[in-house]
């Protein structure tokens, strides 16, 4: 072994700041999009919010000429435009206040509110919180922490005492004993290892809690879920009403204790884009990139003064240029995000027209590929473009990444079907069927190739998963 220097060639792609800037606002929704352009005013003075008509400074007897018309810029472009910024930069005019987006009325500002957008408290917040009225040691705490952190959304356990006690050098009946506690815990089955102990849990917790539905929780869990309810009468020698009784106090029961902290509760949402009916043609639809919220920017036009005044000296001339630049990147960089995103938006509108009338029934499968092949630009730009994105559509504020789906083939071998629009028949076939004789996944294979959809059983069962939908036994109703 010794220490040498050495030269190597390879090759590797190295972006250059310009297109690290476009990219990293791309990925941005709306909302965090107002945060980070408040974020880059404060670092650069040289950007400025326009509120007013342009008041400039005198231009050393230069006259002023009208700004030009709000302009995007195309994809079918090349990146290297970016580059090439200067050229969009006038010192004698204010363009890029002109070329950023157009919002007519600028009291649309702030239409929706961050206060709005609030964290719901987590379900390890709660039980942290719990434990500081029970009588636990600072070892005990540290145990009872490490179990906290290891329960998961449902309200499960997600790992065995024996690896708690591995992990924390610890007994497994001291790492029981906690565990014990924390599930005498609020929500009621919290800390549970199956859905048994979650379910004994919760009888224990009753008021008065029926002796038989312990019983057959304990020990005929799977004759419950099969609703055999006249084998339960016989095997526990008791009438078929005191069973349904029981089974009552069982179905009040929650499988998934931690439920309640679900962070699934509405929140006020910002679509980047709307998408509705042309008032001229209704064969048309129109795009709005939403930029309501968005600050109109500006180059302080005192900066370029200074920048032209010959008693300025270096170093502000310096510091001015440099800013100057990165004020021109992040103005074009925004430029260039609602280009992408429009022209994603259009791509999806041609593909999507019969959902966006019909509905979800009606979704073409749509990949990302499609889109960038479309618009010759990376599929994981598109990606990008699509993260963490709301469009306002006729049927609704959804996401973006509900318009694509993988492709299923057609009796005729054409791909016309997507996906999640057979999710969507075989939620709708589940809804309307017999609640007495449920339809099975065979079954439903079966009608779905009689609409001529070619799809397996065992396809079927796992849309069927997807969709958090009970198999057919387990839906019966008697």
């Amino acid at each position: 072994m010794e220490t040498r220097l050495t030269q190597q060639q390879s090759q590797k792609l190295v972006l250059s700041p310009q297109m690290r800037q476009y990219l990293r606002l791309l990925q941005l929704p709306v909302a965090n999009l107002e945060q980070a352009i408040d974020e880059e005013m404060s670092q650069n003075p040289l950007l400025e919010e326009k509120s007013t008509p342009q008041e400039e400074l005198p231009q050393d007897g230069e006259s002023q000429s009208k700004p030009e018309k709000t302009e995007e810029v195309s994809l079918g472009d090349s990146y290297d435009r970016i580059d090439e910024i200067d050229n969009y930069y006038d010192p004698s005019e204010n363009r890029f206040e002109d070329r950023l987006a157009d919002p007519s009325d600028l009291q649309k500002k702030k239409t929706f509110q961050d206060s709005l957008l609030t964290r719901p408290q987590a379900l390890s917040d709660f039980l942290l919180w719990q434990i500081r009225f029970l009588d636990f040691s600072e070892d005990q705490k540290k145990i009872a922490e490490e179990i906290i952190g290891n329960i998961n959304e449902d309200g499960y356990l997600s790992i065995s005492c024996e690896e708690l006690s591995e992990s924390l050098h610890k007994t497994k009946e001291n790492v029981e004993g906690i565990l014990k506690s924390i599930q005498t815990l609020e929500p009621p089955g919290i800390a549970a290892r199956n859905l048994q102990e979650a379910l004994l849990l919760q009888l224990k917790k009753l008021i008065s809690p029926s002796p038989l539905a312990e019983n057959m929780v304990k020990e005929h869990l799977s004759l419950l879920e099969k609703q055999a309810y006249d084998q339960l009468s016989k095997i526990y020698a008791v009438d078929l009403e005191t069973v349904k009784e029981a089974v009552h106090q069982i179905s009040r029961l929650d499988p998934k204790p931690g439920r309640s902290f679900y962070s699934e509760e509405p929140i006020a949402i910002k679509p980047d884009a709307s998408v509705f009916e042309s008032d001229e043609d209704d064969a048309k639809w129109e795009i709005e990139i939403h930029e309501e919220s968005l600050p109109r920017l500006r180059v302080n036009p005192y900066y370029r003064h200074l920048l032209r005044k010959k008693g300025t000296d270096e170093k502000t001339r310096a510091f001015i240029q440099i800013k100057l630049q990165k004020a021109q990147e992040f103005l074009q960089a925004l430029l260039l995000r609602k280009s992408t995103l429009r022209e994603i938006t259009q791509e999806i509108v041609k593909h999507q027209d019969e959902f966006l009338r019909k509905g979800f029934g009606y979704l073409k499968p749509l990949r990302l590929k499609d889109i960038s092949g479309a618009l010759s630009i990376h599929e994981s730009t598109v990606s990008r473009a699509v993260q963490n994105k709301y469009i306002s559509t006729p049927q609704g504020t959804i996401p973006y990444k509900s318009f694509f789906s993988n492709r299923l083939d057609t009796l005729e071998g054409e791909e016309e079907v997507s996906q999640k629009s057979i999710t969507h028949r075989i939620r709708h076939m589940i809804d309307s069927e017999n609640p007495a004789s449920p339809l099975s996944d065979q079954e439903i294979a079966e009608k779905l190739l009689q609409e001529g959809v070619k799809i397996a059983r065992r396809t079927v069962a796992k849309y069927r998963d997807i969709l958090k939908i009970l198999p057919s036994h387990l839906r019966k109703h008697k």
